[in-house]
């Protein structure tokens, strides 16, 4: 089975792979920012965030072999898409969403889901105050809590009190400054529906989004369809996240110029599902499927970055 796929499986399999991925990712990072040394902030942001994928696998047994191709693919695909590498706050939202992912899957059939749940919720919250649309989720993590089996009188009241945190105590220091202006604006945000202008994002960007949304439609099917292989455990984990994955695509048509912001989530559970199906999956479709995706992936790359990098 293995030897029509033996570059997959050592893909899948070996510890080099993940040093070599990131060193791949170190450079191809470098030549864009090139007099944009700001850029390189970023990129320990997506570490971290790779990093984070690699601990919620393991802790979770999300996938069942050792694999670390949900966090190369991540690299990969967050490297290939040049236009979001330039710094901003922006950058801290992958590593907020991964706290918010493990708390809420951490919470899953577990005594102490308060706990979880208030930290999901808290994850969600401090994101929220860096994009203030994020907020919205706030009713699907409850939706999730109970396909989790953590949703329970207790948990509702962890999760507001966890989700409201970073707001009391911006009030408090608002109130001590005398100066809680900033405050209610961001609170006014957080309802706030701009209106729908697809304009906002130009066709780099809208073309890098389609590549994301296909693939991850992919994977999503692929999975959902072999899902009865995993444990009830795993398949309720994955398809809650693969869930997540579909509310901030809606969320990125509803709010076209949230593209940029957003676009980085929806990496992460595409990763996932294509990690897991690579990793445990070696067939006829799959031996084209894997050279095909790190291609897609290349002409990614190259595409961004002779339309953003060189302005061509």
């Amino acid at each position: 089975m293995y030897s029509r796929n033996r570059f997959q499986y050592e893909a899948a399999t070996e510890r080099a792979t993940l040093p070599i991925v990131s060193l791949i990712t170190l450079i191809a990072w470098i030549i864009p920012s090139v007099g944009h040394w700001e850029q390189l902030a970023s990129l320990l942001g997506a570490g971290a965030t790779a990093y984070l994928l690699i601990e919620t696998d393991t802790r979770f047994a999300l996938i069942r072999t050792r694999t670390t191709l949900p966090s190369c693919l991540f690299l990969l695909f967050y490297t290939a898409l040049t236009f979001i590498h330039s710094w901003s706050v922006f950058h801290l939202l992958p590593i907020c969403f991964m706290g918010m992912l493990y708390s809420l899957f951490q919470s899953y059939e577990s005594p102490y889901a308060s706990t979880s749940i208030f930290h999901a919720f808290l994850w969600l919250s401090l994101g929220s105050m860096a994009l203030p649309p994020l907020a919205w989720l706030v009713p699907f993590l409850y939706i999730h809590m109970v396909a989790l089996r953590s949703f329970g009188l207790k948990t509702f009241f962890a999760g507001l009190v966890g989700f409201a945190t970073p707001y009391w105590m911006w009030l408090g220091y608002g109130l001590y400054q005398g100066q809680i202006q900033a405050l209610t604006a961001h609170l006014s945000s957080l309802v706030q529906f701009s209106p729908i202008l697809y304009s906002a994002s130009n066709l780099l960007e809208w073309g890098s989004w389609g590549v994301i949304l296909l693939l991850s439609l992919f994977f999503a099917i692929r999975y959902l369809t072999n899902s009865y292989k995993d444990k009830v455990q795993t398949r309720i984990t994955l398809q809650c996240m693969l869930l997540m994955a579909l509310w901030l695509h809606l969320l990125i048509a509803l709010q076209p110029h949230l593209l940029k912001a957003l676009l980085p989530l929806t990496l992460i559970p595409m990763s996932f599902a294509g990690g897991h199906l690579f990793a445990i999956t070696f067939n006829r479709l799959t031996r084209i499927l894997f050279p095909a995706t790190l291609g897609v992936c290349l002409i990614l790359f190259l595409f961004n970055l002779w339309m953003h990098s060189f302005n061509f």
